[in-house]
């Protein structure tokens, strides 16, 4: 199977969004909406959404198969930073590569545009996920507790990140 990697944009909204409602609907857990609040989302919004840069896929044979949210900072103190997150690939998908293959775009994506930090937050639980993301060289740092709650339970999620450059560290 061939992937690819590429910034999503409005043409993909429709993709976009039936993915979005499957991540949602499967893995509650890795996403900060409800079904419901998954299903408001407008189609013109989501167009804007995915226009605005934020957000890249995988596709599997040209179909989108797989889409990493990607925050940049505008401040000077923080633009070295991006924050990833939701990292959705569809089930059927999950075990097939697509997956490393947008990790590796994004990573390489960061290092060109001179990112020297990478940062995301997963569910303490997500036992998979967290394999993953440590097989890709991201570290543990933190602990935010009670960062989602669900049905009145409350999930702690871990603060990871990807260092891909060393930096000088202010005296302490």
């Amino acid at each position: 199977m061939n992937f690819g990697f590429d910034a999503l944009n409005g043409s993909h909204v429709s993709e976009w969004m039936a993915l979005r409602m499957e991540g949602v609907r499967l893995f509650p857990m890795g996403f900060f909406w409800t079904e419901e609040e998954a299903a408001e989302l407008t189609e013109e919004l989501a167009k804007e959404h995915l226009d605005s840069g934020a957000m890249r896929g995988v596709f599997a044979d040209g179909q989108l198969v797989g889409f990493c949210g990607v925050r940049g900072f505008q401040r000077q103190r923080t633009r070295h930073r991006r924050v990833l997150g939701p990292f959705f690939v569809t089930e059927k998908m999950q075990g097939s590569g697509a997956a490393q293959c947008m990790m590796a775009g994004v990573i390489a994506e960061a290092r060109v545009a001179g990112i020297t930090q990478l940062e995301l937050y997963v569910d303490t639980l997500n036992h998979r996920a967290i394999r993953f993301y440590e097989n890709h060289g991201f570290e543990r740092c933190g602990l935010h507790p009670n960062e989602m709650q669900i049905d009145g339970v409350a999930y702690d999620s871990y603060l990871y990140r990807l260092q891909l450059e060393s930096f000088n560290a202010a005296p302490r």
